[in-house]
């Protein structure tokens, strides 16, 4: 089977932490194919690469023509049997090409839970998702919220939008306090600073115009505290400049992308997640399976707190957010099988995708 994915750029966001983990456990018989066009982070394409992934580079879609030319040409020469779209907005573009070449299984995956307050954007989208509808043979999404968002509460109530969990191997994310002992001594915290962490891409989307302020109101009632950055992205030189004028230098620290996620999450007491609109994002899953109580705004769905230590919050109520900032830690001894009990280990992804892929 020859299965291609195709994705905006590789920018160690989200969706390729998800690519990369599912086709690392997929049977070794299975072709894969990741189209994009940007590399932002070239070691992030060297990892796909070294799991013997072809790369394919076509142009900017804002190069509308020329975009969708490049994947018909794609398409019609390797003959994929399926065509897997990433790019939810945008997907109706590969999904028209994948659909003129011949590809006969048409996935569009959805992501986020995108919710509009401007008028002219929410019709934009909307009729963005409806070319992607039309075009699909399958529709995905990576939990209910973004399903309905989406897709539609019609096709989600007849039954035409699977659910496909964003799994992780939930034991690698157990709290470890060697870890944290670790890898807090590298970061230079001591014993008793409160480390408030963020894992997100620097983009509109994640909000950290909104995590700098929630984290500067934060550091006022506990000076004792630090602000950990983990992500890259367009917004971060933009976010470096808010935080050195918000904040005492060395408040916030901006790590950039880590391979060391784990131990990172171990050396955290908080979890921050502003963001203005989500679907189910594996950060957050990550979080909670190291057993982080997490402070995080209303766009994120509500199905991803199986942990119970989710507070979900009006993302302008700085207040509730340093509230929810301050209360008591759980326990995190067991978190990590909470997650896998839940539905969220990596085994019971990869048997949801190779179902969706009738494998």
């Amino acid at each position: 089977m020859r299965v291609f994915h195709v994705i905006s750029g590789f920018e160690n966001g989200g969706v390729e932490a998800l690519l990369y983990r599912m086709i690392s456990v997929m049977p070794q018989d299975i072709e894969w194919h990741i189209v994009a066009h940007a590399v932002p982070v070239p070691s992030c394409r060297a990892r796909f690469e070294a799991l013997g992934v072809q790369v394919h580079l076509v142009p900017c879609r804002k190069r509308y023509f020329a975009h969708k030319r490049a994947l018909k040409a794609l398409f019609l020469r390797y003959k994929p049997d399926v065509v897997h779209v990433h790019t939810t907005e945008w997907g109706a573009l590969a999904l028209s090409a994948a659909k003129r070449a011949g590809v006969l299984m048409r996935v569009q995956h959805s992501h986020a839970a995108r919710r509009e307050s401007d008028p002219c954007r929410r019709l934009f989208y909307r009729v963005l998702f409806a070319c992607a509808k039309r075009n699909a043979t399958h529709l995905v999404a990576c939990g209910s919220t973004a399903a309905a968002c989406s897709f539609g509460k019609r096709a989600v109530a007849a039954g035409l939008v699977t659910v496909l969990p964003n799994g992780i191997d939930t034991a690698a994310f157990a709290f470890s306090s060697d870890a944290r002992v670790a890898m807090r001594a590298a970061l230079g915290l001591a014993p008793d600073t409160v480390a408030v962490g963020m894992v997100a891409r620097f983009s509109r989307q994640k909000n950290h115009k909104a995590a700098l302020r929630i984290f500067a109101a934060y550091h006022k009632v506990n000076a004792d505290s630090v602000l950990l950055l983990v992500g890259d992205g367009p917004l971060r030189a933009t976010t470096e400049r808010s935080a050195r004028r918000l904040l005492p230098t060395g408040t916030v620290r901006f790590l950039g992308v880590r391979d060391d996620m784990a131990a990172l999450l171990s050396a955290m007491d908080k979890f921050l997640l502003p963001s203005r609109f989500e679907g189910l994002p594996i950060t957050l899953v990550e979080a909670q399976a190291s057993g982080l109580p997490c402070a995080v705004s209303r766009a994120v769905a509500a199905e991803v707190n199986f942990s119970g230590n989710v507070s979900f919050l009006p993302v302008g109520d700085t207040a509730a957010f340093v509230a929810a900032l301050s209360a008591p830690d759980p326990s995190r001894e067991g978190a990590d099988l909470v997650a896998h009990q839940s539905g969220f280990s990596l085994a019971a992804a990869r048997e949801a995708w190779l179902t969706l892929y009738g494998i």
